[in-house]
């Protein structure tokens, strides 16, 4: 069965649904003011709507219907296709720092009765790892508002591991 709202009698049906996005923000809710009531003689009857203006803050918005401006088919689109994006962004990172993880496994079943040397992922990839963490902890917010300012930065961290990864790559040196 369907989750159903009921509207009282004598009320018009809202314009708008939850989760429409309009130019203001997200509907993530709505109110009525009924004719003959005191909001109603002091705002206007009617429905208002309740905006999300940023998924990722708490500020929100009252709009009356009249208020109100869905996005265009195309600006939905591309609205959506951003988030889209965006989401992906954030899923090849978290599989990228998953990757970055070293894998250590010990033998079940060793033949001296204890246990083997770790096993360790290839130095390039630890390599490539160390650069992607070094480049997210730069763009971090809560690392660009420190008044840190030690003698080796980011960037001298990133240039030896630039260094690094080029001694890997010459001959006889690409384990």
């Amino acid at each position: 069965m369907e989750p159903t709202i009921s509207i009282p009698p004598g009320w018009h049906y809202p314009r708008f649904g939850f989760g429409q996005r309009t130019e203001h923000g997200q509907i993530i809710g709505l109110k009525y003011y009924a004719e003959d009531t005191y909001l109603a003689d002091e705002y206007g009857a009617g429905w208002r709507y309740i905006l999300l203006l940023d998924k990722h803050g708490e500020d929100e918005e009252h709009r009356t219907e009249d208020e109100i401006n869905l996005l265009s088919p195309q600006e939905l689109k591309t609205t959506l296709e951003a988030e889209i994006q965006n989401h992906q962004r954030q899923i090849q990172s978290l599989k990228h720092q998953l990757d970055a993880i070293p894998a250590i496994v010990l033998a079940a079943n060793s033949t001296l009765g204890g246990t083997t040397q770790p096993s360790y992922p290839p130095l390039h990839d630890l390599v490539d790892a160390g650069k992607f963490i070094l480049k997210e902890i730069a763009k971090h917010p809560d690392y660009l508002t420190l008044e840190y300012q030690p003698d080796l930065t980011i960037g001298d961290a990133d240039t030896a591991l630039s260094y690094l990864e080029v001694e890997l790559e010459l001959p006889g040196n690409s384990k």
